[in-house]
């Protein structure tokens, strides 16, 4: 049995690199995967028996160092759960290692038109349309697709850090038909999505997901969900930012009023938007633009309000 100590440092490490998540009883957590991507907490952690199972992807495994290890942890981190549960096997033996992320091997980029008729290719390029993805954005992004394989039948959309390193990729279905709609890497999500696009000197927008990025279009970075992770959260503070945007969905109003609090805690001047209905994907780029320019900083009162009105949501 764990102690309060112990099982606190679990929490904190699951919380590091999965994002915050929620208790249950058993003396289980509740995490969204990293697998599946799922919009709903599906990743469940027992931290007596450091069993792990996504009810969605059926991704799992009995320890949780070899989850975090999984998804490219610190090693520190691997080494303090190991040293918890007093796992002697699976010793990290190579700490200078890291497994390199790559595109998959059947990625193809949607600027190389096939010379014959591609049913597959015509229908990744009209999702895109569908989805007011234009020419230029496919270019930027360097987004491609895959027609066979693990991920075949998706958009990928790749992801870089500050020396062009791959550091992620989003693989969405463009057959609605599809159950699971994404399908990421199997690594932490704990990174700076578009990282190499960002200038850290002018305001930012954070938004949810990266088909929501493509309606703002310039310095703006995905979170990948609700949740400001660490890495996001400690370069912003580095960087000095002064100004940030928050437009998440309007079902998540307790998250994007926490990091707003967290910012102007720390001297950030934030516009803390709320849509009605559609999400920025759907806006488009006219209309959530036409928000940034036209909300106000969010202060104080502003924030208190938004809580109060959550309430009654």
């Amino acid at each position: 049995m764990l102690s309060v100590k112990q099982r606190l440092t679990v929490i904190n490490i699951l919380d590091g690199v999965l994002g915050v998540g929620s208790s249950l009883k058993n003396n289980e957590q509740a995490h969204h995967c990293p697998f599946c991507n799922h919009h709903k907490k599906k990743l469940q952690v027992n931290l007596n028996t450091q069993k792990w199972h996504c009810w969605v992807c059926d991704a799992g495994g009995n320890k949780i160092a070899t989850l975090i290890k999984k998804l490219n942890g610190d090693r520190k981190q691997i080494l303090k759960l190991r040293e918890i549960y007093q796992d002697e096997h699976e010793v990290y033996t190579n700490p200078t290692y890291e497994e390199k992320l790559e595109l998959p091997k059947e990625f193809k980029k949607l600027t190389d038109k096939p010379k014959s008729v591609n049913p597959i290719y015509n229908q990744a390029i009209s999702y895109l349309k569908n989805r007011s993805i234009r020419k230029s954005d496919i270019i930027k992004y360097n987004i491609g697709y895959c027609e066979d394989g693990e991920y075949g039948g998706r958009i990928i959309i790749p992801s870089y850090d500050t020396d062009g390193n791959l550091n992620y990729f989003i693989a969405r279905s463009f057959y609605e038909n599809e159950t699971y709609k994404y399908k990421n890497p199997p690594v932490s999500r704990n990174v700076i999505v578009f990282e190499d696009m960002v200038n850290w000197n002018e305001p930012i927008t954070l938004v949810e997901g990266v088909f929501d990025s493509f309606s703002v279009r310039r310095n703006v970075i995905p979170l990948l969900g609700k949740f400001l992770l660490p890495k996001l959260r400690n370069k912003i503070l580095e960087k000095g930012v002064k100004h940030i945007n928050i437009l998440l969905d309007n079902d998540a109003i307790k998250e994007s009023s926490e990091h707003t609090d967290y910012f102007i805690k720390n001297g950030i001047k934030v516009k803390n938007i709320i849509p009605d209905e559609k999400d920025a994907g759907d806006m488009g780029y006219d209309e959530v633009n036409q928000m940034l320019k036209e909300n106000k900083e969010t202060k104080w009162d502003d924030l208190i309000l938004t809580k109060l009105n959550s309430l009654w949501r």
